[in-house]
C-alpha cells in the first residue's frame, strides 16, 4: 500500500501582503480595535510559549499588555510590530528550551523594556535573523509565519485555515511550532 502524496503547502505570502488596501489612521476607532487585537493575540502566545499552565493576577496580566501594546503603538505598522514580538518571543523560547535552567520571570518583569535579559534582549537576535534572511530569505520561515498563522487563524475561526496551518507547521518539521499553533489556538479559543 503506498502512502498518499499531500502537496505541500504554499509558504505564506510575505507579511506585508496581507495588509488591507484601506489605511488606519492613530486615533481612529479602527486603529485602536486592531491594536487591542493584536495585543491580545501576543499576550496569548507569550502567555503560551512562556508561562502556558501558570496562574497569574488580573493586575500582572493587564500590565504585560499594557508593556506589549506599548511596543506594538511605539512602531509605524502595528502589524509589522506584532510580528516582530512574535518572533522575538518564540526565540526566547527557543533560548529556554536549549539551555536548562533558563526561565522567564513575571511577564511584567520580562516584558519591561528595563529588563535586558528579557524581551529587551531579544532585539539583537531579531536582528541577526533579519540580517540573514536578507542573503536566505527562507531563514527560520517558520518562525516567521508563526504570527501570521495565528493572525489568520484566530480572526477567520474558519477550519480551513487551522488545518492549512496544522499542515504547514507539520510538513516544514516544526513539530515545536506546530504543538506551539495548537496550544495557543486553544488557549485564544477557551
Amino acid at each position: 500500500m503506498s502512502a498518499k502524496a499531500y502537496p505541500q503547502p504554499n509558504p505564506p505570502a510575505p507579511f506585508s501582503t496581507f495588509h488591507s488596501p484601506l489605511s488606519l489612521v492613530k486615533g481612529s476607532h479602527e486603529y485602536h480595535g486592531q491594536l487591542h487585537q493584536l495585543t491580545s493575540l501576543a499576550w496569548h502566545i507569550a502567555f503560551t510559549a512562556l508561562w502556558n499552565g501558570e496562574q497569574f493576577s488580573s493586575v500582572e496580566k493587564e500590565r504585560a499588555q499594557e508593556l506589549i501594546l506599548d511596543f506594538i503603538r511605539q512602531q509605524p505598522n502595528p502589524r509589522k510590530a506584532y510580528a516582530e514580538l512574535v518572533q522575538r518571543v518564540l526565540l526566547a523560547r527557543q533560548y529556554i528550551l536549549t539551555h536548562p535552567g533558563t526561565w522567564a520571570p513575571l511577564p511584567s518583569q520580562w516584558f519591561s523594556p528595563a529588563n535586558k535579559n528579557g524581551f529587551s534582549g531579544t532585539h539583537r537576535w531579531y536582528i541577526a535573523i533579519e540580517e540573514t534572511r536578507k542573503a536566505l530569505p527562507l531563514c527560520k520561515q517558520a518562525l516567521k509565519a508563526f504570527p501570521e498563522a495565528i493572525w489568520e487563524t484566530t480572526q477567520s475561526a474558519n477550519a480551513k485555515d487551522f488545518h492549512y496551518w496544522r499542515s504547514y507547521f507539520a510538513q516544514n518539521n516544526a513539530q515545536s511550532l506546530l504543538n506551539l499553533f495548537l496550544a495557543t489556538v486553544a488557549n485564544c479559543s477557551f
